[in-house]
């Protein structure tokens, strides 16, 4: 297409049992008439190459290169070869509703708008993703975030990956690598600082693919706290209570245990917090009605993701770089 009308930009690294189905989903009459795919790959070593040489045969894409391997290196290249005046970031990780993009582009059409888009709606199959997934959706795991809860239509500080006004970048700048993983919340801040608005619409879903084991869970988490960290200095600023949160239940889970070695009675904030968490496990109303084993791996990965998230943070306060 000589001048596409939206240009969607989407980093991947190792993607290839999820990129098709991404891509796939992206794709309808809309993208066909209007749009352009650009794949910013940062060095696969599966078959993900490959994979989008293939769907380059079939639809609009065009795969490229991200020496920086980061997904906001991969952003930012994308951005600069956009031929769009819209930019659609996406997710490799994920399965995108019908009319995504034509649904996106409508709501850029209110002026004062830069940004837009869905909830981030995590779905697992095995029972360890199952419950991971209702974590991730869950206020206990992820706290007041309108694009993780779902219930909200209208102005928010964020909305899922996002579909942007191109000029955005020129007035806020680009993704900050610095920030990764938080690299889309630091965007965002910058966008209402600036004066212009996120629109969320809550009703329009994309679908998560969670990580399907309690390391890799951790591993996640313990980025996003680092990430979480970095924008919070960069902006001198926590965004929302939910951030330091973990933080704090951390520092008081190891003060607990220093005092303990003095004084038992300090496992007491311990046993609170565990069966704090455990009733919610087995006392929220989820969606599914999940059985005993799933609502205890979600009790299991709501600590994992708040032990995780506030070390994290911690580490990258304590100076201690992402790897």
């Amino acid at each position: 297409m000589a001048d596409p009308l939206v240009t969607i930009v989407m980093p991947c690294l190792n993607e290839e049992a999820h990129i098709a189905r991404a891509v796939e989903s992206l794709v309808d009459d809309y993208v066909l008439r209007h749009g352009e795919i650009l794949i910013v790959d940062g060095g696969s070593t599966d078959r993900t190459r490959d994979i989008v040489t293939d769907l380059a045969g079939k639809y609009p894409v065009r795969l490229m290169d991200n020496p920086g391997r980061l997904q906001a290196h991969g952003l930012n290249i994308g951005i600069t070869e956009a031929r769009g005046r819209i930019i659609a970031r996406a997710d490799a990780h994920c399965v995108y509703p019908p009319e995504y993009i034509r649904r996106c582009v409508r709501m850029l059409e209110r002026e004062e708008v830069f940004n837009a888009g869905g909830i981030w709606f995590p779905v697992g199959v095995t029972a360890k993703e199952k419950a991971i997934a209702l974590a991730m959706r869950h206020p206990v795991g992820v706290g007041d975030a309108k694009c993780h809860l779902g219930h909200y239509t209208g102005y928010a500080e964020g909305a899922y990956v996002g579909t942007f006004k191109k000029e955005v970048f020129d007035a806020v700048g680009p993704y900050d690598p610095k920030a990764h993983p938080n690299e889309d919340s630091e965007l965002n801040i910058r966008i209402v600082k600036s004066g212009r608005k996120i629109y969320l619409d809550g009703s329009m879903k994309v679908t998560y693919f969670p990580r399907s084991s309690f390391g890799r869970l951790f591993r996640q988490f313990f980025k996003y706290g680092q990430g979480r960290c970095y924008t919070t200095l960069k902006h001198r600023r926590f965004t929302s209570p939910r951030q330091l949160a973990p933080t704090l239940l951390v520092l008081g889970l190891a003060g607990g245990a220093v005092l303990a070695v003095f004084a038992p009675v300090a496992l007491a904030f311990h046993a609170a917090y565990l069966f704090a968490v455990l009733l919610v496990s087995l006392g929220s109303r989820f969606d599914e009605g999940p059985g005993l084993k799933v609502r205890l791996f979600v009790f299991r990965s709501f600590v994992t993701m708040h032990l995780a998230w506030g070390c994290g943070f911690l580490s990258r306060l304590l100076g201690f770089k992402p790897s």
